[in-house]
């Protein structure tokens, strides 16, 4: 608990100096996306060295998705995704040939689907009207959840969720965590009003928050799942017991999408 105390002294004054940079000039965010998702892209090739992929192939629309969604919005993220085709072609027929190739473009591709959207549509969130506000309030809701459910579940926590995917976890974690970053969507939204971008009403917020906050424990699952399966217990060593980077941005790479389809269907955007 110390540790995760002195991580989030350093790292939410940071990362609220990211987000406060203007809308026009998102400069900080994009770079600090780039790299990252770069990392945690690299992270997960490296769990998935035994069927090869084009690391480069991979890394690239990754890197170049917040850049790209930037300038040219969702039609952004798109052209990065698809440079992964003439790249894959490039290494396979060039210089890396694999005995699967299959195989290998399914792992390349495999980073790509899963980090890249997610990377692109944060810049485009933040590009929006009430961008700032609607951005921090996504941070915040899977951040406290994440706390939230960990203390739940050390404080009451006696059924296991997922005993196969992730042992630590339990059912009264994963409800109080729900219950945490639900009520931090929906009580923040009244924080953004106040701010003067009256974009979403309270059951919007509501509903919005509910979304996000069971796809923040979901998302947390499916990286577990990829670690369990890649036999490794952290994605990296990067940030030290707290693990890799993809350790620390598995939850947002859900709840991103969920937080930018749930804006879009209320109007936010």
């Amino acid at each position: 608990m110390r540790s995760r105390l002195i991580v989030a002294a350093i790292g939410v004054p940071l990362l609220y100096l990211v987000l406060l940079s203007s809308a026009a000039d998102n400069i900080a965010l994009v770079v600090t996306l780039a790299v990252a998702c770069g990392i945690a892209c690299l992270e997960l090739c490296v769990m998935l060295r035994p069927v090869g992929p084009y690391v480069p192939a991979a890394l690239a629309p990754v890197v170049l998705s917040p850049l790209l969604a930037w300038q040219l919005g969702e039609v952004g993220i798109f052209l990065a995704m698809m440079s992964t085709v003439p790249l894959v072609l490039a290494f396979q027929g060039l210089s890396v040939e694999r005995e699967q190739p299959l195989v290998a473009i399914l792992a390349t591709m495999a980073p790509v689907l899963y980090i890249a959207p997610p990377a692109g549509l944060a810049v485009i969130l933040r590009q929006s009207e009430a961008g700032f506000g609607l951005l921090t309030l996504l941070i915040a809701s899977v951040f406290l959840n994440d706390s939230g459910a960990y203390c739940v579940g050390r404080l009451i926590g006696r059924h296991k969720l997922s005993p196969k995917i992730s042992p630590n976890k339990s059912i009264e974690g994963f409800v109080g965590g729900v219950a945490i970053g639900t009520f931090v969507m929906w009580y923040g939204h009244f924080l953004v009003q106040a701010s003067g971008h009256d974009v979403l009403r309270g059951g919007e917020a509501l509903a919005l928050g509910l979304a996000v906050a069971v796809a923040t424990p979901v998302g947390d699952l499916f990286e577990s799942l990829l670690k369990r399966s890649a036999g490794v217990k952290d994605s990296g060593n990067l940030l030290g017991e707290h693990g890799g980077m993809l350790d620390r941005v598995d939850a947002l790479l859900l709840a991103l999408p969920t937080m930018y389809v749930g804006c879009f269907l209320v109007g936010a955007l």
